[in-house]
């Protein structure tokens, strides 16, 4: 087998990863050197136990690798190691790079012009609106977005991008191959359409608890910073907050209600340093990048599109829901005239009617 044959090969052993590579790397030189090794020698290296080094010493009649090569010509997917032009760069600047990604779509030179936005797996409606409408603008100010496709904050965070015209990254706690959580196949897809979904772990590697924090290590490698919308004081997406800061990265959190428990993570980093942030230029500014202005809606002339009556009504709307009586009493219109104007914004795709009124598209 070539090196590069021999980097996938090791790869396919779950306990090896990052780091126990790493030491093997450093103990022999080569994958190749290592895969070739006696088992006495193996369990010498860091890290390397019994089990370990008798897997590897399996490596060498090439069924692990065949099988993974011919998986991944089945289903459309690239293995990249390090030293691959596809392997995102930004990874190569962290502690223990994975060996290998599995990549399913395209990695772009552009998408290390990315940020990364986690949270809780179950939101708030707020969270949930504030992520969606965070990504949105991101993608439109020529950003990527990076997240881990779980339950909630990260997946708004994909749709958000999606809706914007953009690119997104999903990074996998799992095989590319196992889309945990299940639902959330058909986003899988059109992320793929749209960016990449991406795993270091072999084919066939089931969700299990251990390996969200490497998956986390790898979402904030390749951001340039990481927002936290909403997080528990325990919740995961603190963890991609930790790795952000030994990696050099910005932290940044959104403030959330107080007294409420998603907000204690989030408040938490505030505390501690994170930069508070409002919206997106909050973040540009941050990471010094020129922002776009403040973002009118215009039509083909480069005109205003909205009247002066809709430009008032919508300035009433936020994230949580803003009843029609409210928006009556905020600008003295009639509720007619109010109705009237909402309906003209939900036409024009920056207002949308939910429980108990109207929120921002």
């Amino acid at each position: 087998m070539e090196e590069r044959e021999c980097i996938i090969a090791l790869n396919t052993i779950l306990t090896v990863g990052g780091e126990r590579f790493a030491n093997l790397m450093r103990a022999f030189g080569s994958a190749r050197a290592a895969i070739g090794a006696k088992e006495q020698e193996l369990r010498q290296v860091k890290g390397i136990g019994k089990e370990t080094a008798r897997r590897i010493r399996s490596l060498c009649d090439g069924q692990a690798l065949m099988q993974e090569i011919q998986k991944a010509e089945e289903l459309g997917v690239e293995i990249a190691t390090k030293n691959d032009p596809l392997y995102p760069h930004a990874l190569l600047n962290i502690s223990y790079p994975p060996p290998a990604l599995y990549i399913l779509g395209k990695v772009l030179p552009s998408d290390a012009f990315s940020i990364a936005i986690v949270g809780s797996r179950k939101p708030s409606y707020y969270g949930t609106r504030v992520a969606r409408h965070l990504s949105k603008n991101a993608v439109e100010e020529g950003l990527a977005v990076v997240s881990g496709m779980a339950r909630g904050i990260d997946s708004a965070a994909h749709k958000g991008a999606l809706a914007g015209g953009g690119r997104t990254v999903a990074v996998l706690g799992s095989g590319i191959d196992v889309i945990y959580p299940p639902e959330n196949k058909e986003l899988a897809e059109e992320i793929r359409e749209n960016g990449a979904v991406i795993s270091e772990f072999p084919f066939g590697t089931c969700p299990f608890r251990q390996n969200f924090p490497r998956r986390n290590r790898i979402i904030s490698g390749l951001a340039l910073g990481v927002v936290i919308v909403e997080a528990g004081e325990t919740s995961g997406a603190l963890i991609t907050a930790d790795f952000a800061l030994e990696q050099g990265r910005e932290v940044f959190a959104v403030p959330g209600e107080i007294g409420n428990p998603l907000s204690r993570g989030t408040h938490n980093l505030i505390k501690q340093g994170a930069t508070l942030i409002e919206g997106i230029d909050d973040i540009l500014e941050e990471l010094g990048i020129p922002t776009g202005g403040e973002r009118n809606l215009r039509d083909s002339s480069g005109e205003m599109s909205l009247s002066s009556l809709e430009k008032r009504v919508l300035a009433q709307l936020g994230f949580l829901p803003v009843s029609t009586d409210d928006i009556v009493i905020a600008t003295g219109h009639s509720a007619q005239t109010v109705t009237l104007a909402l309906v003209q914004l939900e036409l024009k795709g920056v207002a949308a009617r939910v429980t108990g009124g109207y929120v921002r598209s």
